[in-house]
């Protein structure tokens, strides 16, 4: 099939396309995306669709499979920890858990060395690479690994409450 063949051949079904991702986006703009990407792929597989019957089919189907895949992705991913806070905040006896639980983590990051503390606040809470934390601390990556992992270890130790 040359460029005209499928220009013609796909002229007709664009605005068929486009009904079939509002249909599953419910957004105009998806819709035209999902629209360009199916005929991004059958100008791709163009060679193998010999009669416009065929590439009306295949067009439908692979507009269908575009359109919900961006759904999926779109799709947000519900945090059950919001969930949990909510249910937690009408049971005073789990809120008192909850704050004797971050009361005894914070006594335990105490106890840590300074030096343990600091790796673990610049991994954890800043979310800084290993690479930036071995240029602060003047050392290789796979050490900052290992005193990383060490000072967890020393955390999880303490919260189990047996020393080291």
């Amino acid at each position: 099939m040359d460029i005209q063949e499928f220009i013609h051949g796909v002229e007709g079904l664009r605005s068929n396309l486009l009904k079939q991702a509002r249909h599953y986006l419910n957004d105009a703009d998806d819709a035209e995306d999902a629209v360009q990407e199916t005929l991004v792929k059958l100008w791709v597989v163009r060679d193998r669709v010999a009669e416009a019957s065929k590439m009306r089919n295949m067009a439908a189907v692979v507009c269908r499979n575009v359109s919900l895949n961006m759904l999926r992705d779109k799709r947000q991913i519900v945090s059950i920890d919001g969930a949990w806070e909510v249910a937690s905040h009408a049971n005073p006896e789990i809120q008192l858990e909850e704050r004797e639980g971050r009361q005894r983590l914070q006594r335990n990051i105490r106890a840590l060395t300074d030096k343990q503390r600091a790796l673990l606040r610049m991994r954890n809470v800043e979310n800084m690479q290993y690479a930036d934390i071995a240029k602060i601390m003047g050392t290789s990556e796979s050490s900052v690994r290992g005193m990383i992992s060490k000072a967890r270890m020393a955390l999880v130790q303490l919260m189990k409450g047996t020393e080291l």
